[in-house]
């Protein structure tokens, strides 16, 4: 991935916020947490699925031009699946509109990563200890993270943010 540079004549400026939800907005904001999670989930089953169906194929004897073949796991690659099962599966077709784009977007990217370390450091292309193949993770101990990177984020008065779908809090 490259890396990013500012370029000549512009100025980089990055805020932090600390959230202080109210119900409701915590609420959605664990959905969203939750639908990153679930979009993770179901690229690390759908690219491993496949492995899985090539490794049972080649113990049969199939020749290698006939095996099922390989899914991408490149972010766009699977977005594009995604946004294909996500209105007709039914683990996802019934809650996915309830929550922004972004934290669909989060877990697949969060997915593609994961496959990519993997596969460099198989192929010794990784610096560092050895990667594993990515994992599903649980609902119960994984780490509630999301990311907003695009869509209507606004700071108003200096003290309050505006997020896709969770809207801004009201005092």
């Amino acid at each position: 991935m490259k890396k990013f540079q500012v370029q000549p004549g512009f100025v980089v400026q990055a805020f932090r916020f600390a959230l202080d939800p109210n119900a409701i907005q915590e609420s959605a904001l664990r959905s969203h947490c939750g639908a990153a999670r679930a979009a993770y989930n179901w690229a690390v089953g759908w690219v491993t699925a496949s492995w899985g169906q090539r490794k049972a194929e080649a113990s049969y004897k199939v020749a290698e031009e006939e095996l099922t073949p390989w899914r991408p796991w490149s972010l766009p690659a699977l977005r594009k699946e995604f946004n294909q099962v996500k209105r007709t599966d039914p683990r996802y077709a019934h809650w996915w509109h309830e929550n922004s784009k972004e934290a669909y977007s989060t877990g697949l990217a969060n997915a593609a990563a994961a496959f990519d370390n993997y596969t460099k450091s198989k192929n010794g292309r990784r610096k560092g200890a050895r990667m594993g193949t990515p994992r599903f993770k649980s609902k119960r101990k994984a780490r509630l993270a999301c990311r907003f990177t695009t869509g209507s984020i606004r700071v108003a008065d200096d003290r309050h943010v505006t997020l896709p779908v969770l809207g801004h809090p009201h005092p």
